[in-house]
C-alpha cells in the first residue's frame, strides 16, 4: 500500500537518504521541512497519511511537540526517525499513539518494518 508522507529531518543527507528509501519502497514523498514550524504548514495545506520525525529539528524545534500536534489536530500519526530516543521519550508519546520508534542510521530492512506496522 503506497502511503503519502511527509519528512521531517535536519539533516540534509539524512533527510535524502530516507526520501530515497521511501520513493524506492513505492511511496510519495508529499513534503520535506528541517523544523518543526515548517512541517506543520506543509502538513496542514497537503494532509500526509504519516509524518517521519526526528526529535531534535533544526530552528531548536521539537519533534515530539510536533508529532503531538498533527496527532491532535489532523490525526496525522507519526513515525519517530532518531539517534536520541530515550525510554522516557517512547512514555511521553504513547498517548500519540505514535506508528514506532527507528534509531538511525535507518536502513530499508527497518524502515520497511515500520511502515508495515503502520497499515
Amino acid at each position: 500500500m503506497t502511503m503519502r508522507i511527509m519528512v521531517v529531518e535536519d539533516d540534509a543527507l539524512i533527510a535524502l537518504d530516507i526520501v530515497s528509501l521511501l520513493e524506492d519502497m513505492g511511496h510519495e514523498v508529499v513534503a520535506e521541512a528541517a523544523d518543526a514550524v515548517t512541517a506543520w504548514r506543509l502538513a496542514t495545506d497537503d494532509k500526509p497519511d504519516l509524518a517521519l520525525v526526528d526529535i531534535r529539528l533544526a530552528r531548536n524545534t521539537d519533534g515530539g511537540q510536533l508529532a503531538r500536534e498533527l496527532y491532535d489536530r489532523l490525526g496525522v500519526r507519526s513515525l519517530f526517525v532518531s539517534g536520541s530516543i530515550t525510554d522516557d521519550f517512547r512514555r511521553a508519546m504513547a498517548a500519540i499513539n505514535p506508528v514506532g520508534f527507528l534509531g538511525k542510521p535507518v536502513t530499508r530492512r527497518t524502515l520497511g518494518e515500520a511502515l508495515a506496522a503502520a497499515h
